[in-house]
């Protein structure tokens, strides 16, 4: 294979193949020559420089091209120094060598053909199990995005779900809550009216409390006069019969105080009784109270936290959807790579059925030069 090694600086900026159309305009592609050494470019892509070269052998030989001279083939030019010449020697030895370089010429033009049609295939074909590959990674790629997708999807609508659930269950918790609030407002009427009971037990209380001490008072009137009675029975039994009747009078008086003593009390016994069921009451309504409102905090924690759920399973949701394509996209470039190797390689099999059509036309195998 030739390679042109030229400047830098002198080197081409274009695409050197005449038909090079993929540039801007459609001119001939810019190129971009390597700055740490390296072969110089002169052609955008393989096919370009494959066409070229086809180009160049396609071409005519001139009369007074360095075929006849200095190609290695035994003939020689008139200032050689070889013991025959394209002019010395005989016209048969002459027809003769040009016979055998005619021979030659041919049999390594096939081989050059063979040898360029073997490369330009096992290259194409390379290209082509690479593209292949290449495509078959993206679709893999592509179903695992999608399957990806169709997970997170799912895991999105699982999460969807949960957050649906709780919010059910946090308007469960509310209206427990309204419930609750509104069992805690009859709680209050009821503690308000408790309240008012356990004053009106506490005034009852005090009634019967002076109740009491006014018993007390005239049990201690009734026994002082008892001991009056007595010191006046002492003093004077003539008056015996009246003291016992004021005696009488006052046990009876007694009697009634010690009676309404013990109402009072049985009825202070029973204010208080009626005051601790209240308070009971009241402590029981302040633990649901208290109850209620942490089941209230708990559903408003469990409200956020699925929101937030949601919210995550919404942006990996958008991530996935944005690989899948991304993925696409790439599995549209493989294609289109790979539809150009199959149009580089139905070229090169229409350019190798051409060639024995043309050497089968002209009579003769072509001798086409080597390359050099």
């Amino acid at each position: 294979m030739r390679i042109t090694r030229v400047e830098l600086d002198t080197a081409p900026t274009v695409c050197r193949y005449d038909g090079c159309t993929l540039g801007p305009e459609g001119g001939p592609a810019p190129l971009v020559q390597p700055l740490r050494g390296g072969n110089i470019r002169e052609y955008c892509s393989d096919r370009h420089r494959i066409a070229a070269h086809r180009a160049r052998q396609r071409r005519p030989l001139s009369p007074g091209s360095a075929w006849a001279e200095g190609n290695g083939s035994g003939i020689r030019g008139p200032g050689s120094n070889g013991s025959s010449g394209a002019g010395g020697g005989p016209p048969s030895a002459i027809a003769a060598s040009l016979a055998s370089l005619a021979t030659d010429l041919g049999r390594l033009s096939a081989q050059v053909d063979k040898a360029l049609a073997a490369a330009d295939a096992d290259r194409v074909a390379r290209e082509l199990q690479d593209a292949h590959l290449r495509v078959a990674e993206a679709e893999a790629r592509a179903a695992a995005t999608a399957a990806e997708r169709d997970r997170e999807q799912a895991a999105a609508a699982g999460f969807r779900e949960m957050a649906d659930a709780h919010l059910s269950a946090a308007d469960r918790a509310r209206t427990r809550a309204d419930d609750a609030e509104a069992a805690c407002e009859a709680a209050q009427e009821a503690t308000a009216a408790a309240e008012a009971a356990r004053d009106a037990a506490e005034e009852a209380l005090l009634a019967a409390e002076a109740a009491r001490d006014a018993a007390l008072d005239h049990a201690e009137a009734a026994d002082e006069g008892r001991n009056e009675a007595c010191a006046a029975r002492d003093a004077a039994e003539a008056r015996a019969a009246s003291l016992e009747a004021a005696l009488a009078l006052a046990t009876e008086r007694a009697t009634v105080a010690e009676g309404a003593v013990a109402a009072a009390d049985r009825r202070a016994k029973a204010a208080e009784a009626n005051a601790e069921k209240a308070e009971r009451r009241i402590e029981r309504l302040d633990a649901a109270l208290a109850d209620a409102e942490k089941r209230a905090r708990d559903a408003e924690t469990a409200c956020a936290a699925a929101r937030s759920a949601a919210d995550v399973a919404g942006e990996r949701a958008a991530a996935a959807e944005a690989l899948r394509v991304a993925a696409l996209k790439e599995a549209q470039t493989e294609r289109a790579r790979a539809e150009e190797a199959l149009a580089a390689r139905r070229e090169l099999a229409a350019a190798l059925e051409a060639r024995p059509a043309r050497g089968k036309a002209n009579g003769r195998p072509r001798a086409e030069p080597a390359v050099p």
